[in-house]
Parts: structure tokens; C-alpha cells; sequence
């Protein structure tokens, strides 16, 4: 067993190899590599591998390749040659690996994967010879080097795709891959290797060097990830989904991550290779493609993805390929979903009694804010007739310009547009012109593709596989052309895309969100906390940019104002703060932020600012600054009040003035934060107060040192302030 005592950190570890209770799993080996060796202890079809740690990737990235790194990388291949009795490098008996990262969280699609590494044309006409199939091999070849060129030796796109183009015969294959071939030594000289354990090399850098990939930087910044936690890199033996017409891959999901229904779903393509799905290059069709030509691989499916549901105690997402009729799993992890299916996934595995899963969990997992953006949903004008339609990957209504490029996107947004962004498939190049989008429409690919994970992790409506739908300077839908710049609307719920804005007003109404609001009243506790007694303190999940918003409101925040005023516990604001440092400084006073927290928190705010509807937020200031002024007057007059005694007259007088400001604040609060969420904690924040001043606090109203009214009335003002993009020099208090 791999124990801390042993004075290192483990640089390489095998799937099956067992680890100290005390060591991070997924800190060390990425959850990619936790996920694998969790499946291998339950038992589960993962083909063997190993992962070389984040700790390897933290050092090449400080210094280069590690000592000893090739000969530890050697002794795990060896081991994989005693598993599969198949050899790396070996043209009789030969062993292909893939080679793929794995961050400690998750970051779908923004690091590189290397596959069939470990070809050369001697293994090829050995695969050739073995499967009886001279087209499997040249494919596998022709992806090899394909691959190759893009991600390691980083050559131009467009010269590898033009060099890759040909028809399905295997000649026509091996004629594409001499020409990438050809491209590859005139680049640089030295080509794509021949020696495998050249190719291995070559292939983990890669991987270690996307870690700081440019599309890799905007996700962490947008997602507020440690920049120094490093990606690992698991080595796994090959299976082949493009082997024959019983092999196949796919991506599973234990539920549907758009609307929640409790039925397997995903997308599948027989005779492909996972990049064919992920990518969302290649039109996809769902898990009953599988059930049609494969029934009993699908009946085991789902029967494994029912397993690890509730072994993981959560929605999973799961990757899988079929290679001559047997299932094989590749990854799983705990599944992004929508805001809707967020919801009603709590409620269900909540109501079922076989789930491990309790009221006061489910009622942790759902915080108000997002049951707030559930409930007040727009939707789309019954009488509108849509356009075209495709997949419905991610609800929720999107409504901006329509771009189809992702540069001018990002331009758009940061300037204060909605926008649309429409291409063919989108790709971690594509990033930068996702982050800000009101809308993202795509033509190919699946609910399993790039840009459905993507838009589901943050919440962005999104339809893919648009049908008879090309982009061509805008979008052409038949004989009609939508041009870019023409505003659009996008149904993610219901796959239907408008031209114009088609959003009607309107609440929703979610069974679940009243089920979970009704369990948290039965509990005693705020929606997105434990009771007491559960197996967390009772506090509600923070997001980075709340923790770093709140210093900065507050200048010098101590843990426990922090942690008063964020509804949240300590510790778990403590473990956000070391887990990025970098944005915090502690002075004897409490925390600030230090000037990259400053830089980090002006980029989210500007991001935040871009996403939402400039006209409507302006239009919400406006009701806010009459109801700043009434309560100016309030505080004034009870401040200036000789008798201030609960109970006696100017006491009646301030406590019916704060209930009747709090009555006209209540539904603005609703609505802005139907366009910032995270703002929606705010109604908590004003209750709390308010309740304490009901109780006979009048320190409540004004007092600067407590989270009075007054505090959280200014901090909400500082909100609303940036939310509009005014300044606080040019604002009256």
C-alpha cells in the first residue's frame, strides 16, 4: 500500500494498486484516475492502466521531465503486459494505449487526450492481420497520426485536417495518414515518432502542457480553479470501438442532465472511437442504438450504471466503448446537470427508499438561489413557431444576437450584448466566446458533446444537432438564411430555436422546488444547508466568487464575519481559501484581497455584468434607488429619534417603516436575482436582519459591526452598482 510514511508522493500508480485512507485520491491521481481505480475496486470492466499523479505534472511543469519519471512510466508498462498479456512497442503481440488527463476537478474537454499511442506501420499490419479487418487498422493508424500532429507536435488544424481527408477505404486511410505523415517531418523535421516509447513521451508532455493551454486558463478563471493544482495523466490499455460492427462507444448519463427524468440516457455511435462523441464531430443517436444492435451489452449498461449511481450517491456520467461485443468503462464521475435537473434529481433519489440519499442531503444539495432561477424561469410565447429544432441539451431560455464566431462572441459580450453563439460543433478553442453566451446552438453533436457539457456546467440554454441546419455566415435553415446579427431566441428545454425575442414573463411551477422548500421549513434549516445532527455543519454551499465578492465588500472580513454573512460554515470557507490562496492575504484584522484576487473578481464581475440583460438591469436599479430613498429616511429618522425603547412610539414607527420597505424590496430581490443567481441569497440575508429587529435589536437596523439591515442594504446597493456598470463615485448613498 502507497502511504505518506513512505517520504515521497507517488509520481506513477496503477489502477489496482490500493492507497492510504489519508491520501486525496482524486488531489493525486485526478478524478479521471480516482474514478478508474474506484471502478477497479468495485470489480467493474475498466481495461487496466496507470496514472502518472499530479504531483509528476506540478514538477515538469516547475522544472521539465522528472528523474526517474521513464523508469517508473517502464515498470508500469510491464505490469500492463502481465494483465493483458500483451506488449508495448511489440509488432507480434502489440499493446496501445491512450493517454488522457485528469485535473482533481472537473474541466470537460479543456486538456488533451493522445489515442492508439504506440502505433507504427508494422502494428498496423499486425491489428490488420489479427481482426481480419485491414479497415480497422488503417482507421486506427490514420486517427494515430492524425492526433499526433494536432496535439503533440501542435501542427496547424487545417493542414492536418486538409492532409487527413479521404474516402473509407483503408488505401484511401493509409494514403491520409502518409500525407499528415509528410506534413509532420516538414514542420519540424523530426515527424511523428516511430520508437512507441517516443510516442508515449511525447504524448505525456502534451498532456502536461495543456494543464496551461490558453482555453484551459478561461476555464479555470471562469470556474475560480487553483491554477496550481496540475492535471494527471492516465495511461489505460486500448479498446476499440471502430474494431468491427459489434463495437461501438458512447456517453451514459444514470439520468437526463437536462430535465432530470430517471431513464439512462446518452448518445452512442457504432463503430467510433470516443473523440467521435465528445467532440460532437459526428451526428450521434441515443442509447437505443445500442439496445437495437447490441441488447444484452445494453441491458449491462444500465444495470452498471445503476450500480454506480448508488455507489457514487449521485448522477454519473459515464464513459463507455463496446469493442467486439464487450463493455468497457473508461470513466465516471458525478455528472454536470441543469438547474432543473438539479432539483429534481434531489428530490427523487430523496423519495426513493433503495437511495442513500436523505431529506436534509437533498435539501443541502439545492441552494435557494438555484431553486430561485428554477421558479423563475421565463418561457417562450405559446403561439411562436420556431425556425428549426435539435436536441434540447440544457434548459432555460436564451435570447441574444446571433454569432457564429467565437472571437467576436467574446467581444460581444464583454461590450454588454446578448449573444447566440451558433457553430458546427464547438471545441475547447471555442471557450472564450462560450463563457458569456445567453444562448449556444450547434449543429452536430449530442447531449453528450463539448458544447452540451459545457452549457449544462453553466447553466447556459443549449440546443445541439440542429436539424437541416447549416452555418454559413449565420444559420441556414433550408432555403432560409438567418443572419448573423439577427437577434434569436433559443428554447434549451424544448430543442425549438425563434428568430426575435419569443420570452413571455412568468414563474414556473416545479413540484420539486416546492417539495424542497417544504422539507427545509420541515427541517428547520435554509435551503442549501444541513440540519443538525447530518453528517456536514449546517451551512450553504459557497461558490468562490461569493467568498472573494464578500471580502471585498467588507474590506478587512474576518472567517467568522464571512462566514455570518455567506449562511456558511468556517471550515468549509477556510478549505476555499487555502484551495486558492493566491486571491487572499491575511492582515491582524482579518482577510483581504490581494491584487490578483482584485484583477480576478473585476474579470467575474464584468463577466457577470455581460451576461445579463443591460435594460432590465437598469430597469431594476431605477426601483431600487426609490426604495433607497425611503429607507434613508427611515434610518435618519430613527437615528435622530430621543426615544428609542421597543415598544414605544418611535419604535412602532421605524419597525412598520422597515416592514414596509422590506414588503416593496422582497419581489426586486426576486427578480435580479433572476438574472444573477448568486444575488438571490440576498432575501436570506435582508430576513435574517429584519427577524433580529422584530426581536427588539434596534443595533439591527444601522450598526456598521453587525450584519444589520443598513450593511446588507449597502452591500446590495455595491451589487446593484456593478451590476449596471455605474460607479459608486457618481451614486448618491
Amino acid at each position: 500500500m502507497v502511504t505518506p510514511a513512505d517520504g515521497r508522493i507517488p509520481d506513477v500508480l496503477a489502477f489496482d494498486e490500493p492507497l492510504d485512507s489519508s491520501i486525496n485520491a482524486a488531489a493525486l491521481l485526478g478524478g479521471k484516475g480516482a474514478g478508474l481505480a474506484d471502478m477497479t475496486r468495485l470489480g467493474l470492466p475498466v481495461p487496466p492502466g496507470f496514472v502518472i499523479t499530479t504531483e509528476a505534472c506540478r514538477r515538469y511543469l516547475a522544472s521539465g521531465w522528472p528523474d526517474g519519471l521513464e523508469g517508473r512510466i517502464a515498470e508500469h508498462l510491464a505490469r500492463l503486459a502481465a494483465q493483458t498479456g500483451r506488449r508495448f512497442g511489440d509488432a507480434a503481440n502489440p499493446l496501445l494505449v491512450s493517454v488522457r488527463s485528469g485535473a482533481p476537478v472537473s474541466m470537460p474537454g479543456m486538456m488533451d487526450t493522445i489515442l492508439n499511442v504506440g502505433m507504427t506501420p508494422a502494428i498496423r499490419m499486425r491489428l490488420a492481420a489479427e481482426s481480419g479487418s485491414p479497415l480497422f487498422a488503417a482507421d486506427t493508424w490514420l486517427r494515430f497520426c492524425r492526433t499526433y500532429a494536432e496535439v503533440v507536435l501542435a501542427l496547424p488544424k487545417a493542414d492536418v485536417e486538409a492532409a487527413a481527408a479521404c474516402d473509407a477505404a483503408p488505401a484511401d486511410k493509409l494514403a491520409a495518414a502518409e500525407r499528415i505523415g509528410r506534413v509532420a517531418a516538414k514542420d519540424d523535421g523530426a515527424g511523428i515518432p516511430a520508437e512507441p516509447l517516443d510516442q508515449l513521451r511525447g504524448a505525456v508532455e502534451a498532456v502536461f502542457r495543456s494543464w496551461n493551454s490558453p482555453r484551459a486558463r478561461v476555464f479555470r478563471s471562469r470556474e475560480g480553479i487553483d491554477e496550481g493544482l496540475g492535471t494527471a495523466v492516465t495511461v489505460q490499455a486500448m479498446v476499440f470501438g471502430n474494431l468491427d460492427d459489434r463495437s461501438g462507444t458512447g456517453v451514459a448519463f444514470t439520468r437526463d442532465p437536462a430535465t432530470g427524468d430517471a431513464v439512462a440516457f446518452g448518445d452512442y455511435l457504432p463503430r467510433a472511437q470516443g473523440e467521435d462523441v465528445v467532440a460532437g464531430t459526428h451526428a450521434v443517436s441515443g442509447l437505443e442504438a445500442l439496445r437495437l444492435q447490441l441488447p444484452d451489452v445494453h441491458a449491462e449498461l444500465v444495470r452498471t450504471l445503476r450500480q454506480l449511481e448508488l455507489h457514487l450517491r449521485d448522477l454519473c456520467d459515464v464513459e463507455f466503448t463496446v469493442s467486439a461485443g464487450k463493455l468497457y468503462l473508461l470513466q465516471a464521475r458525478v455528472g454536470r446537470r441543469s438547474p432543473l435537473a438539479a432539483v429534481r434529481i434531489a428530490v427523487a433519489m430523496a423519495q426513493e427508499p433503495e437511495f442513500p440519499l436523505t431529506k436534509a442531503e437533498a435539501v443541502a444539495r439545492v441552494g435557494s438561489e438555484l431553486l430561485q432561477q428554477v421558479a423563475s424561469a421565463a418561457s417562450v410565447d405559446a403561439d411562436a413557431a420556431p425556425i428549426t429544432r435539435g436536441r434540447a441539451t440544457c434548459p432555460g431560455i436564451g435570447v441574444g444576437v446571433l454569432c457564429c464566431d467565437p472571437g467576436e462572441a467574446a467581444e460581444l459580450s464583454r461590450s454588454g450584448h446578448a449573444v447566440v453563439l451558433a457553430r458546427e460543433d464547438t471545441s475547447p478553442e471555442d471557450i472564450h466566446g462560450m463563457v458569456g453566451a445567453a444562448g449556444i446552438v450547434t449543429t452536430k453533436g449530442g447531449v453528450a458533446s463539448h458544447a452540451a457539457v459545457v452549457a449544462r456546467g453553466w447553466a447556459i440554454p443549449a440546443i445541439t444537432g440542429l436539424k437541416a441546419t447549416l452555418v454559413d455566415g449565420g444559420l441556414a435553415v433550408g432555403d432560409q438564411l438567418i443572419p448573423a446579427g439577427a437577434l434569436v431566441t433559443v428554447d434549451g428545454g424544448s430543442g425549438a430555436l425563434y428568430l426575435g425575442d419569443r420570452r413571455v414573463a412568468g414563474a414556473a411551477d416545479v413540484e420539486e422546488v416546492r417539495t424542497i422548500r417544504g422539507w427545509a421549513a420541515e427541517l428547520g434549516v435554509e435551503p442549501g444547508t444541513l440540519a443538525a445532527g447530518t453528517a456536514e455543519p449546517a451551512s450553504r454551499s459557497v461558490a468562490l466568487l461569493e467568498l472573494v465578492r464578500t471580502v471585498q465588500l467588507k474590506g478587512l472580513c474576518t472567517a467568522g464575519r464571512a462566514a455570518a454573512a455567506l449562511g456558511a460554515g468556517e471550515p468549509a470557507l477556510a478549505r476555499l481559501m487555502e484551495a486558492n490562496a493566491s486571491l487572499f492575504r491575511t492582515t491582524p484584522r482579518g482577510y483581504a484581497l490581494t491584487p490578483e484576487g482584485r484583477d480576478w473578481l473585476t474579470e467575474r464581475l464584468d463577466e457577470e455584468r455581460a451576461r445579463c440583460d443591460a435594460a432590465t438591469a437598469h430597469h431594476h436599479y431605477g426601483r431600487f434607488l426609490l426604495l433607497n430613498d425611503r429607507f434613508k429616511a427611515l434610518v435618519t429618522g430613527w437615528q435622530m429619534s430621543a426615544e428609542k425603547a421597543p415598544g414605544g412610539p418611535a419604535w412602532t414607527t421605524m419597525l412598520a417603516a422597515v416592514e414596509d420597505v422590506h414588503g416593496d424590496l422582497a419581489p426586486l430581490v426576486v427578480d435580479v436575482s433572476a438574472l444573477v443567481p448568486r444575488l438571490g441569497d440576498y432575501a436570506r440575508r435582508f430576513d435574517a436582519a429584519l427577524a433580529e429587529i422584530r426581536a427588539g435589536d434596534a443595533s439591527m437596523l444601522a450598526s456598521p459591526l453587525k450584519g444589520s439591515y443598513h450593511t446588507v442594504w449597502f452591500e446590495y446597493h455595491e451589487e446593484l452598482i456593478s451590476l449596471t456598470g455605474r460607479n459608486r463615485a457618481d451614486e448618491s448613498d
